[in-house]
């Protein structure tokens, strides 16, 4: 019930049924880390109204794509769909890949149309998340592309970092995404692992934790006076996925070191 819970106030904190992203008032804004009254008043009411059937679906995420051509046929009818039937509460971005092998990218204009369609679709706000551990770039056409975190970690400048936090939220929001896969919190403690690598701040453990948390003050609160730009994070991946020499996009990662090493990293 908490975990429940605690979903839908994200939900009311980052969603609104039919978003305006040019023009986000009430809930959808953010103006403060509590929410305000009414706002609890909402999320408590909306709980109790749910069945047990739509809490769990609340508790569910799915893949999607900002890539649809129509809203009428093809893959999308599928996921609305499935979206009203289980009473889903969040959804992930994937990237289809053409036949050249490189990933297809949309304009902000296009991942904005889409996400506001879903939320359209669903009954309840939805929580849009995507990786955007080099901001919205690797997925948009038009994003100014930024180095993978490593550099970053070679800069060694945690106000930069911190910017790049900022940047990131304020683009995701912009496309109505709202919980921002980033940063990636782990320790590049081997050198020949083939998924963690350059996506990582470094190998010293405790510059590694002062980004990361650089990062997240950015993206929590990027402009002091609006907070227009805030949202939600995920330091991932899991402890010692540095040390591991297998990527985990496509089989099981195995920690081979001992307790005393990887407490160290």
């Amino acid at each position: 019930m908490l975990r429940v819970e605690l979903f839908l106030f994200g939900l009311i904190l980052v969603g609104s049924p039919n978003p305006d992203l040019s023009r986000e008032t009430g809930p959808n804004r953010l103006a403060s880390a509590s929410l305000a009254a009414s706002d609890r008043q909402w999320v408590e009411r909306t709980l109790a109204s749910l069945s047990l059937e739509e809490k769990v679906g609340q508790m569910l995420q799915v893949r999607c794509f900002a890539d649809y051509k129509s809203f009428d046929r093809g893959d999308y009818p599928q996921l609305r769909d499935a979206l009203r039937k289980y009473h889903i509460g969040s959804l992930v971005y994937g990237m289809h890949m053409a036949k050249s092998g490189a990933w297809i990218r949309v304009s902000a204009r296009d991942a904005a149309r889409v996400a506001n369609r879903l939320q359209r679709d669903s009954q309840l706000p939805l929580l849009l998340a995507a990786d955007l551990e080099r901001g919205v770039a690797p997925r948009l056409t038009d994003a100014p592309d930024f180095p993978w975190p490593m550099a970053f970690g070679a800069i060694g400048d945690l106000g930069e970092v911190e910017r790049l936090g900022a940047v990131t939220a304020r683009e995701a929001r912009a496309v109505g995404i709202q919980w921002v896969l980033a940063p990636v919190a782990d320790v590049n403690s081997n050198p020949s692992n083939p998924v963690i690598n350059t996506r990582s701040f470094g190998e010293d453990p405790v510059q590694v934790s002062a980004m990361v948390q650089a990062f997240i003050r950015g993206a929590r609160l990027p402009d002091r006076q609006a907070h227009e730009g805030r949202v939600l994070v995920t330091a991932k991946h899991f402890p010692g996925h540095g040390e591991s020499v297998v990527d985990s996009h496509h089989g099981v990662a195995v920690v081979g070191s001992d307790l005393a090493h990887l407490e160290k990293f």
